[in-house]
């Protein structure tokens, strides 16, 4: 299925709060051995990615989640304007 622009939005939004609030946890994360920070971070972002595309995929089957993204992440337009070429007459 095409990825939309309210589902690039999405994603771009929860890529935005992972990294706010890993660098919020940066004092707890440096409590543990510094060789396993790196996979805890992996980690979180492999979750909050499987979350996001649970959400996105569960909106494909339920309007009212649709339509809530997409109040808060826009529309695709009805139409987008593309670079046509006419042969010359």
């Amino acid at each position: 299925m095409p990825v939309s622009r309210s589902d690039r939005a999405f994603h771009a939004h929860a890529q935005e709060v992972l990294e706010h609030e890993l660098r919020r946890a940066r004092k707890q994360l440096a409590r543990l051995p510094e060789e396993r920070r790196p996979a805890v971070e992996e980690v979180t972002a492999v979750v909050v990615t499987a979350v996001v595309n649970s959400v996105i995929e569960e909106s494909r089957r339920e309007p009212a989640l649709a339509r809530a993204l997409a109040s808060i992440y826009g529309q695709e337009p009805a139409w987008e304007p593309r670079v046509v070429s006419w042969a010359a007459d």
